[in-house]
């Protein structure tokens, strides 16, 4: 198993560990989805630095998505403001135009991922796999982007696209999984 692998599973056994001795304690399934955002920061910071002679561009565009997607998190905001004050922040634009700009951030990403690939369907790839991501954007529904995340780590499992950074977009896919699962079951 390489780093990149270790890394993925590490992240997502943690979360695994921790929502059963929740489950063992309180007897519902619970992660500790709000610190998904801070997972996926760590673990694209690493995947940078140990592909930045390889992959660097691409790792830059997902490194600040997210940081963008963790900074448009009110929980993130809950560190630095008092509950007057985030009252007001949260009523404002802020937190959407931080949340567009990581939905930028990853559709580039996405294209960079897809479009610099020898696939002959790179394309198609790119058009099934952003429709999901443009749906949530849109909608707020959470399992398209869990769905188009876990679809392009697949693709790009099985079609060998840009190697290894499929499992970033697998730990994405599935931490918003996670997610999805404790908000909604």
């Amino acid at each position: 198993m390489n780093r990149e692998k270790r890394s993925v599973t590490l992240a997502i056994l943690t979360l695994i560990v921790y929502a059963s001795f929740l489950f063992y304690e309180t007897g519902v399934v619970l992660f500790p989805f709000p610190l998904n955002e801070l997972i996926v920061l760590i673990v694209s910071v690493q995947f940078l630095i140990w592909n930045w002679n390889s992959k660097r561009i691409l790792l830059a565009f997902l490194t600040a998505a997210s940081v963008f997607n963790l900074i448009s998190t009110q929980f993130f905001w809950s560190f630095f403001m008092t509950n007057e004050q985030m009252e007001v922040f949260v009523s404002g634009i802020s937190l959407d135009l931080l949340k567009i700009a990581y939905y930028i951030f990853v559709s580039i990403g996405l294209g960079i991922y897809f479009l610099t690939s020898t696939s002959r369907l790179k394309y198609l790839f790119f058009g099934i796999t952003l429709l999901p991501i443009l749906l949530t954007m849109f909608t707020s529904i959470g399992i398209f982007e869990s769905i188009s995340f876990i679809l392009i780590a697949l693709l790009g499992y099985k079609y060998t696209i840009n190697y290894p950074i499929h499992l970033l977009w697998l730990l994405i896919g599935l931490l918003q999984l996670m997610k999805v699962s404790t908000l909604y079951f």
